[in-house]
């Protein structure tokens, strides 16, 4: 998994740690729109510009492509208003996943708060 995770931009990186924050609070399978909430906010707490900010077509970008490289799963949920809609769930490992990141010199510090 450590290769899967070195090989995807930054930006998913990122992304894929709001995932595992939304995870450990028992939110997952989560919609594009948590996730992108979840990652504006934590924005302050990655060593890097932040991306040029956070807009959800790119996260849902993001979510397609972590789900392609087989980190996330991806399920079908309904909404209010009875539309199917992609949410999204870990596939990989939480513990895992913020093992391999926490020495990434752009996201390593939010995968480390995670961990406390």
């Amino acid at each position: 998994m450590d290769a899967t995770l070195d090989s995807i931009q930054s930006f998913e990186q990122f992304v894929l740690l709001s995932v595992v924050e939304l995870s450990a609070a028992g939110a997952t399978p989560a919609h594009s729109y948590e996730v992108t909430e979840t990652a504006k906010a934590r924005l302050d707490d990655i060593d890097r510009d932040p991306f040029g900010g956070v807009e959800r077509q790119e996260v849902i970008t993001a979510l397609g492509a972590l789900a392609d490289a087989g980190l996330l799963a991806k399920a079908e949920t309904e909404s209010a208003t009875g539309k199917g809609r992609p949410a999204y769930e870990l596939a990989a490992d939480s513990e895992a996943v913020l093992a391999s990141l926490s020495g990434n010199d752009d996201v390593g510090s939010y995968a480390r708060s995670l961990r406390a």
